[in-house]
């Protein structure tokens, strides 16, 4: 699975957020708050679907072209990335 195991996604109230953890304990200073839309695509990337697979789903859900939800995942993947929450 490319995210990396070692950050967890959970929900608190209305608030998603993906918790870095470290030696068994929380790193709360580098907690990534996601909306709802950028949690059910995390949750999918744990299933490992693609970004293509995830797109499909998605725009059966919203009404949205395929084109701009793609891009949104592949924006989030490659912010996922930057934050280290996902390899390659």
């Amino acid at each position: 699975m490319p995210l990396n195991e070692n950050f967890i996604l959970k929900n608190v109230g209305k608030e998603y957020m993906i918790i870095p953890l470290l030696d068994g304990g929380v790193d709360f200073s580098k907690v990534y708050n996601v909306s709802s839309t950028g949690a059910f695509i995390y949750e999918q990337l744990k299933k490992n679907k693609t970004a293509e697979e995830i797109a499909d789903l998605m725009i059966k859900e919203y009404e949205v072209s395929y084109e701009v939800v793609k891009q949104d995942i592949d924006d989030f993947i490659k912010e996922l990335k930057r934050r280290g929450m996902y390899n390659d």
